[in-house]
């Protein structure tokens, strides 16, 4: 359910503010919530943090205090204080979304349940906006049949529950239950308010490539690029957060994401999966940089250095996996990497390859493109040209799916 302004309690006004909950719960990994809510004051929310009386044995009010800088609900002051009166009612209106980072399989049990035993799970039952939920707890607990009912009961009744790392637990076993760690999360958070508002992306699939591929020339040595992945990570990213269904098809591991990824190596092994992903998908956003040629021949085991004083390797081109994936009702944005300021070129292969968005990069320009934080870019489309300045690969990505959501309003 969408999440709506809501008065606040007693005045009438309405709220206009990014205002979240974070309900924490009583774990090891309550140091990642700490991390969160500090991101969430830095990207422009207002956080109140609502403690359960486990958690102040982890970490004190304070703390939630100081890096929230606002004032931290708790079960002995806002609510057994009270007597339990309108606490729980006032949290609820006041907030947009209500994140659960960690949620232990016991507070778990309790939403599932429709338990309002303290402030917290007392505030869910109340809350009519978007929830987020960040499971954490130890493997076998997490694996139970319980502890899985009750996370599908929860996400049927439309709480987005995240899915859980593995590793290394606290306890000293391995194995599934780590808490999503704190961007993840806060992608999340994000993307539940996008979704109050939906747009164009909402539900839409999307497949997002990134990375530089690699073409093996021996079972050591390839032939590759300088391509971080991190343009495409950073488009798969937005259009998550935008709403859709997004698929990352990446050479490059940056840990977790809230989407699912398809690793993949080669040129080969990239158009394989791009072919197979966008049979069901409305958008294709090949920002990966593909390598053109590839070994004819790949040697089998390792090419020693004292056999050969010279070593020749026959390339042959690779597949064109941008101009093989075009098919009536997806929407294609391309991508050219050009040495030099030749737009003139890129708009060629906007003609050529018959995309419907092409953007266009200078790789020679200093402090952007190909490894670098920052980007420059030039969208082209059939409505012009649209320029973004030398800016964070993040800015860069929005303005592309502005773009995409604008393209798809319009069919």
């Amino acid at each position: 359910m969408a999440a709506e302004p809501r008065p606040a309690a007693g005045d009438g006004t309405v709220q206009t503010e990014r205002s979240v909950l974070v309900g924490v719960c009583g774990g090891i990994a309550i140091y990642k919530s700490v991390e969160l809510v500090r991101s969430l004051v830095t990207e422009g929310f207002t956080p109140t943090v609502l403690l359960t009386e486990a958690a102040e044995r982890f970490v004190t009010p304070l703390t939630f205090a100081a890096v929230s800088k606002s004032a931290v609900l708790q079960d002995e002051t806002a609510w057994q204080a009270s007597g339990g009166w309108f606490q729980h009612i006032e949290a609820a209106r006041g907030a947009q979304v209500l994140c659960v980072a960690p949620a232990t399989a016991n507070t778990l049990a309790k939403m599932a349940a429709g338990m309002a035993d303290n402030l917290l799970t007392a505030v869910y039952l109340a809350f009519r906006g978007r929830v987020v939920i960040a499971p954490s707890m130890n493997w076998a607990m997490y694996e139970h049949p319980a502890t899985q009912d009750n996370l599908r009961r929860l996400a049927e009744r439309g709480a987005d529950v995240l899915d859980t790392g593995s590793g290394d637990l606290a306890c000293g076993e391995e194995g599934s239950g780590r808490m999503a760690d704190p961007q993840t999360i806060l992608s999340a958070i994000r993307r539940a308010f996008n979704q109050s508002a939906a747009g164009p992306l909402t539900g839409r699939k999307v497949i997002v490539t990134a990375g530089g591929t690699r073409e093996p020339v021996d079972a050591v040595r390839y032939v590759g690029n300088r391509s971080s992945g991190r343009m495409g990570r950073a488009l798969a990213d937005e259009a998550h957060l935008r709403g859709a269904d997004v698929v990352l098809v990446t050479t490059v591991d940056r840990g977790e994401t809230a989407y699912r990824t398809v690793s993949v190596e080669s040129a080969a092994d990239m158009a394989a999966a791009v072919h197979a992903e966008t049979a069901t998908a409305d958008v294709l956003v090949m920002a990966a940089a593909v390598a053109d040629f590839t070994p004819g021949t790949r040697v089998e085991g390792k090419i020693e250095r004292g056999e050969t004083e010279t070593l020749g390797l026959q390339l042959v081109r690779t597949q064109d996996i941008l101009l093989a994936s075009a098919r009536p009702g997806l929407l294609r944005v391309g991508f050219a990497a050009e040495a030099g300021p030749r737009l003139d070129r890129a708009r060629a292969k906007y003609e050529q390859k018959g995309v419907d968005l092409l953007v266009f990069n200078d790789i020679l320009a200093s402090g952007v493109g190909i490894g670098s934080l920052e980007n420059e870019i030039t969208i082209i489309s059939p409505e012009g040209d649209v320029h973004i300045p030398r800016t964070s690969k993040a800015v860069c990505a929005r303005a592309v799916m502005t773009e995409v959501e604008r393209m798809l309003a319009s069919h």
